[in-house]
């Protein structure tokens, strides 16, 4: 996904979110900062694995704690 359209769907989502909305966001590795910019978004600890062995890697991304169900979020460096 590039810049470009990652800014159109925050923008998508700041339209029909209401304030202090959940967001869950499956993203390539390669969009964190991004993520984090845009929507105030952090990595979980869960990694998707896909069976057809796609060369980015995904990351799951959310605005709130997503506890054990995600495996939490990953420690910052």
């Amino acid at each position: 996904m590039s810049k470009e359209c990652l800014e159109k769907v925050t923008q998508t989502i700041s339209f029909l979110a209401q304030p202090r909305e959940s967001h869950l966001l499956l993203l390539t590795e390669v969009q964190r900062d991004r993520a984090a910019e845009l929507l105030g978004l952090r990595a979980c600890n869960f990694r998707p694995r896909h069976s057809s062995k796609l060369g980015n890697e995904f990351r799951v991304f959310t605005n709130y704690d997503p506890g054990e169900r995600l495996g939490g979020w990953e420690q910052e460096q």
